[in-house]
């Protein structure tokens, strides 16, 4: 039978050489893992004694930490000091739908009255000119419609001389009335026709969105301007560099600004920061962990946001909603204008261009796609980065891609530096990219090779990392710490 302890005798371990902690309500002795943690031994140090879970959490471990665990559990918290559970997030194949791109085309209200005056007066002056002129024989054959337009071109006034001229060279009066007539009615005609056309683009309604396709390129007009800070007070106003608002050790407070459903259970959430020119002033690979009292207990959650530090004033996160998810469930009931804590940045992965590696493999399913895309957005945007990056993206459905439109749009601009391969494990007859899981054979046909500038990160179900980790060990690649280090060649997130 395994021991028992209160929270007071936890406490007594909290020195230096002696550090015990409790995790989940169990109590584990991590003393002799203190110079083995990849984070370093002040992390442990500092928890020392105390109830860990939500830190443990929070930094999030790979599926391997709990052999580790095993090995230095010592006994069970006492159940009356049991504390309630926090919450534990893990990626699932639930279908999820893309947002549909609606192609929405408008002119400005100056080049459209532009339109309609060029409109109306060429169409009214050919129209009367030549019909004039043929039924009066003053030209023939192609040779009024060379006539009409060059006197289209005429001043007003000089078109009226040249009418009276034909007419007094060719009819009477009387002929000249019923000429007036016809003329008054083709350019009649020719007006209402310009005016019915203008008014029917005013009110043209979008079609169906459907009907438009699911993705479009990326722009480099989407780049966000750096701030420059002036170097001498005569070129203008000091501008203030961005203020970096995040930090790691104190939780602080975000407004909800933005709140869009994506699909049935994904939402695009936007939260402001403090001032429009801040930064979240997140390293690249990173998250951040959300905290919110939610009945009566703290549940805190850790997510990689899908913006980054060009994108001023904001940090934007993109959710899935789960049944079961405290946290998302919270998030989904959050309105605008509404705040939830955030603090950060939490992770291993350390990125630095052009130093991580020259080659980096990813393989994602679900929501792990999150981390991939914040790397591949400032791979893609950074022109002097050079690094090569593979990706494959497991899905059950082709429904089931999320930010499929920015992957597509990224591969697009910059071929010579993204590939991606999308794999369906419930594709239908029409699709024509890969099936089933992913392979040793996929990762070998489309992912790097093993080499010393080569990378590998993978995210998502832990089975299929697991899956994943015994498939690149196969092919060549060094076998994942049991807790992810920046240095490692297979990268758990």
């Amino acid at each position: 039978m395994a021991a028992t302890f209160t929270l007071d005798d936890v406490r007594k371990h909290n020195s230096k050489d002696d550090v015990w902690m409790v995790i989940h309500n169990k109590v584990y002795n991590v003393t002799t893992y203190l110079e083995d943690h990849p984070g370093g031994s002040i992390i442990l140090r500092e928890v020392a004694g105390t109830d860990a879970t939500e830190q443990f959490v929070e930094i999030g471990h790979s599926v391997e930490a709990t052999d580790i665990l095993k090995e230095l559990y010592v006994g069970d918290l006492a159940e009356e000091e049991h504390a309630e559970e926090v919450e534990i997030f893990r990626p699932t194949y639930e279908k999820v739908a893309m947002e549909a791109a609606v192609k929405v085309e408008k002119a400005t209200v100056s080049k459209v009255k532009k339109s309609v005056r060029r409109t109306i007066a060429m169409s009214s002056v050919i129209a009367s000119v030549g019909a004039v002129g043929l039924a009066k024989g003053w030209w023939t054959g192609p040779e009024w419609a060379l006539a009409a337009v060059t006197t289209a071109q005429k001043p007003i006034n000089q078109l009226a001389d040249f009418i009276r001229s034909k007419f007094a060279q060719n009819g009477s009066s009387s002929k000249l009335f019923w000429w007036g007539v016809g003329i008054a009615t083709v350019v009649e005609l020719s007006l209402t026709t310009a005016a019915t056309t203008w008014a029917l683009s005013k009110f043209e309604a979008q079609r169906e969105f459907t009907h438009f396709p699911r993705s479009r390129p990326a722009k480099k007009e989407r780049k966000v301007a750096i701030l420059k800070i002036p170097t001498n007070s005569t070129s203008g106003p000091a501008v203030k560099p961005p203020v970096k608002v995040m930090d790691p050790a104190d939780w602080r407070k975000f407004k909800l600004v933005r709140k869009v459903l994506v699909s049935p259970n994904v939402y695009h959430l936007v939260f402001a920061l403090p001032h429009p020119t801040d930064v979240l002033g997140l390293p690249t690979g990173q998250h951040v962990a959300l905290r919110a009292l939610i009945d009566g207990k703290s549940v805190s959650r850790s997510y990689t946001p899908v913006s980054n530090n060009s994108d001023l004033g904001r940090v934007e996160l993109l959710i899935k909603v789960y049944d079961q998810g405290l946290m998302t469930k919270h998030l989904e009931r959050m309105e605008i204008g509404d705040q939830i804590e955030m603090r950060g940045p939490k992770g291993a992965m350390q990125y630095v261009p052009n130093s991580y590696a020259k080659e980096i493999g990813m393989i994602a399913g679900g929501t792990g796609i999150t981390p991939m895309y914040q790397l591949i957005r400032a791979i893609c945007e950074d022109e002097s980065d050079k690094t090569k990056i593979s990706l494959l993206y497991a899905n059950n459905t082709e429904a089931d891609i999320l930010l499929r439109e920015e992957l597509d749009g990224f591969v697009k601009a910059f071929p010579e530096k993204l590939s991606v391969q999308y794999v369906l494990g419930q594709a239908d007859e029409n699709w024509t990219g890969l099936r089933g899981f992913v392979t040793a054979d996929m990762i070998k046909d489309f992912l790097p090779p093993a080499a010393d500038t080569t990378k590998m990160l993978l995210c998502g179900p832990p089975p299929m990392v697991a899956a994943m980790s015994k498939n690149l060990v196969s092919l060549g690649f060094t076998a994942p710490g049991t807790l992810s280090k920046a240095t490692d060649q297979v990268f758990l997130f």
